[in-house]
């Protein structure tokens, strides 16, 4: 991927997701920071950049957060870029860290949810049968015995 490359796409996920100043200075730095790079060509330089939809996605996050949408995350990309580390030591005073439950983990608390009740269900159901079985002729003949035994 070539600087040109980089920077449209770049362009592109920011648009509509950040003020136009903002995308202008990130675009900008971008692009000055891989010209500056005199001693690499331009792939390495993108290459030691990362990809440009994750960049895109830190300065969304920052914008986010900085405007009190933590928690509002764009899906501009279904490749699903969730960031809730923890590495960020510039404000002490912002610890609210975002969980997301992905569809397939929802699906299956709910499969163990409903094995659970079952095997609750199951361990009650043979607990009354039990009673009815075992306990319940013993109370009757202890009745009996000491109905009886008065007599």
């Amino acid at each position: 991927m070539n600087k040109k490359e980089f920077l449209n796409i770049l362009r592109q996920y920011l648009e509509g997701e950040v003020d136009n100043s903002i995308l202008e200075q990130s675009v900008s730095f971008y692009n000055e920071y891989i010209s500056s790079q005199l001693n690499k060509t331009e792939e390495e330089v993108i290459n030691e950049i990362g990809d440009p939809r994750l960049i895109a996605k830190t300065i969304i996050d920052t914008e986010n957060t900085a405007h009190g949408d933590a928690g509002n995350y764009n899906s501009y990309d279904n490749r699903g870029y969730d960031y809730t580390g923890d590495n960020d030591n510039r404000s002490s005073s912002n610890n609210n860290k975002v969980y997301h439950i992905k569809w397939y983990h929802m699906v299956l608390i709910a499969i163990i949810l409903v094995f659970l009740f079952a095997f609750i269900i199951r361990i009650g159901w043979m607990l009354i049968r039990l009673f009815f079985v075992f306990f319940l002729p013993i109370i009757f003949i202890a009745l009996l015995w000491a109905m009886f035994r008065k007599r």
